[in-house]
């Protein structure tokens, strides 16, 4: 730019050079971008509707206060960063820049650039933090232990024909039905039950003990599910006492419950709740219930909440017409589709509507926290990357403006080793600084999402730990490469370079 100036280029030449170059990597950019976040969204979109039932549809045309947005802050990107450059060498005397030896300067980087790279260090450590959370919540959902068996059990949600349930008896069809699944080869035990698993949607009413006055009692907020003998087994929950429904629980005899222990603790906390008699809501039909047995905690209702009160009741003494079966399988859950589909279809009743495992439904439910690891991961590590890419690009700056000045260490008898460190050093400098200005910084952004975290604090040490080891891993390697070449450098051409 000196020697332009100096044969008689003005400087606003010169600016608008470098504001054409600018423009064209930063127009380049945007369109990349755009292309990028068209596919991204329709990507989004498939993992938000895997596993509806009906097709979902999304207008995903591009819009254009999006467009107008994006293209704009591309251009102010290309011309404020495009002309800081040349607005600083305008400034400089052509004379003085021109006598000097660019190759022999050991001044190193500016002050500007430094803060820059800290600056992106600092920020890649609020969206590493972010995305190391996320990433961690959902990985412990994908983890929890559910209190039943999510394995080998297939879920068929039912639907009436025209007509279907006139004048049927729901109980004798439901054992027809029951009893017709069951001895399909590969069936290992079959239920019905008018709740899906998980089921946040489900029934609810208070609880409380037919001993207390149903006004000033105990009185519990509990989710139910009326559910046929064989339910706890097709799931893998275990009775920790008393017995499961039987066939005898029907209508005729009296009303029968089974609790969670959670229920069980908050209902009776001085005894056991065995032969203990509650009521559920306010109708007649559903007072002076008993309870027969006490199941382990499981999360059928709510993934998320381990506390949650269940009640089931027989679904022999209360009937639904909604609802569907839980298949438990020998064999692979999908191969049976078919057979139980056909067995339901040919007693003129229902139709299946889905079919599905429970280990998929459980996955579907989990869907906002894998779309927002991914989301949150991706744009983590699109920010690790360029902040990879600043390290190097400023410490490959400065190995090649003081090529002289690593000549004559080497020259004098300076080991490789020690010109390596050299340039790590400053490299190690900027990211340590980067990363301890960006810890407090995250901190203090995460607690912005702490309700959309699961079993984790914004200052989770071991994801700080994690992620600064990470972003200086990284930053190490962005340093090396320079850092090698430096090294490498013959003397006797270091100390002929101009």
């Amino acid at each position: 730019m000196s020697v332009r100036v100096a044969i008689g280029a003005s400087r606003w030449s010169v600016a608008c050079q470098v504001l054409s170059e600018s423009l064209v990597l930063s127009l380049s950019g945007a369109l990349l971008g755009l292309a990028f976040a068209y596919w991204g969204s329709h990507l989004l979109v498939l993992l938000m509707t895997e596993g509806h039932l009906f097709p979902v549809t999304l207008d995903l045309s591009p819009d254009l206060r999006v467009l107008s947005l994006t293209i704009s802050v591309a251009i102010l990107t290309g011309i404020l960063f495009g002309l800081a450059p040349a607005w600083r060498a305008s400034r400089e005397d052509p004379a003085a820049v021109l006598q000097q030896n660019a190759r022999s300067l050991g001044s190193g980087t500016g002050k500007l650039s430094k803060a820059l790279i800290i600056t992106q260090v600092a920020l890649s450590m609020v969206l590493l933090l972010g995305a190391g959370l996320f990433v961690r919540s959902f990985q412990r959902l994908r983890s929890l232990d559910l209190g039943f068996q999510k394995e080998s059990v297939l879920e068929i949600s039912l639907n009436p024909r025209p007509g279907g349930y006139k004048n049927l008896d729901l109980n004798s069809y439901h054992k027809q039905l029951l009893a017709r699944v069951s001895s399909l080869p590969g069936v290992d035990s079959v239920s019905f039950g008018d709740a899906t698993i998980p089921s946040p949607q489900g029934w609810h009413d208070t609880v409380s003990p037919m001993t207390a006055d149903s006004s000033t009692g105990i009185r519990l907020m509990t989710n139910a599910a009326s559910v046929s003998p064989g339910f706890f087994r097709a799931l893998g929950i275990p009775l920790l006492r008393g017995r499961d429904f039987v066939e005898a629980d029907d209508q005729h005899h009296p009303r029968l419950a089974i609790v969670n222990s959670n229920l069980a603790e908050q209902l009776f906390p001085n005894g056991d709740a065995i032969g203990m008699r509650i009521r559920f809501g306010f109708m007649p039909d559903y007072e002076n219930i008993e309870i027969v047995g006490i199941a382990r905690n499981a999360r059928i209702f709510d993934i998320r909440d381990a506390t949650t009160p269940v009640l089931f009741l027989s679904s022999l003494q209360y009937p639904s017409e909604r609802g569907g079966l839980l298949v438990r399988t020998k064999e692979s859950p999908e191969a049976l589709e078919k057979a139980i589909s056909h067995e339901v279809e040919s007693l003129g009743h229902e139709y299946v509507i889905r079919t599905r495992t429970v280990a998929q439904t459980i996955d579907a439910e989990l869907v906002e926290e894998r779309v927002t690891a991914m989301l949150s991961g991706f744009f983590a590590a699109l920010a690790l990357l360029l902040a990879s890419i600043g390290l190097y690009g400023l410490m490959s700056y400065t190995v090649t403006r003081r090529t002289r000045e690593i000549g004559i260490r080497v020259a004098v008898g300076a080991h490789r080793q020690n010109v390596l460190w050299l340039v790590l050093r400053e490299t190690l400098a900027l990211a340590l600084f980067g990363i301890a200005i960006g810890i407090p910084a995250a901190i203090a952004a995460t607690h912005l999402i702490a309700k959309m975290l699961f079993g984790l604090s914004p200052s989770d040490l071991p994801t700080i730990t994690v992620v600064s080891l990470l972003l200086l891993l990284v930053a190490l390697f962005a340093g090396y490469l320079p850092a090698h070449r430096a090294s490498a450098i013959d003397p006797i051409v270091a100390l002929r370079t101009e």
